[in-house]
């Protein structure tokens, strides 16, 4: 379990992109704000589609973290869940040069949910941390 009583992250992506996260492209890399100093390798990532669903879809084991530069993160190839093309258009978006750094994390044993949950939480663009409390918040949304 992560420090100050995190579990995991809720990671907020776009559907296509968690589905390549499920199917063998395990590496997320997103720009954020603040680098999520209570997140550790063991923690989970929760999976949240963007774009209005507002549901949580997946989740999967966080092997380890990291701070990288644009420019290292495509060192990932095809494990990265973004294309070359995708992380460019990200970074030009963001307004982000090759030196900015991603926050970078590889995901283990990535797992669709069944049924997926609702999460009406308001989860901002850089995640938030997933606590017990959290976690029990959003199970009594689902039952």
């Amino acid at each position: 379990m992560g420090k100050n009583g995190v579990t995991g992250m809720i990671v907020p992506l776009e559907g296509e992109t968690i589905n390549r996260v499920l199917h063998h492209r395990p590496v997320i890399a997103i720009f954020v704000d603040d680098f999520p100093s209570d997140l550790e390798p063991g923690d989970r990532a929760f999976f949240y589609v963007t774009g209005g669903a507002r549901i949580l879809d997946a989740e999967g084991g966080v092997a380890s973290i990291s701070r990288e530069p644009v420019r290292d993160v495509r060192k990932y190839g095809n494990d990265l869940s973004l294309s070359t093309q995708e992380l460019d258009e990200y970074a030009g978006r963001s307004g982000k040069t090759e030196d900015d750094e991603m926050l970078v994390m590889k995901i283990d044993a990535p797992t669709k949910y069944i049924k997926p949950m609702k999460c009406t939480r308001p989860i901002p663009r850089d995640g938030t941390y997933m606590t017990a409390e959290t976690y029990f918040s959003i199970l009594g949304e689902n039952q």
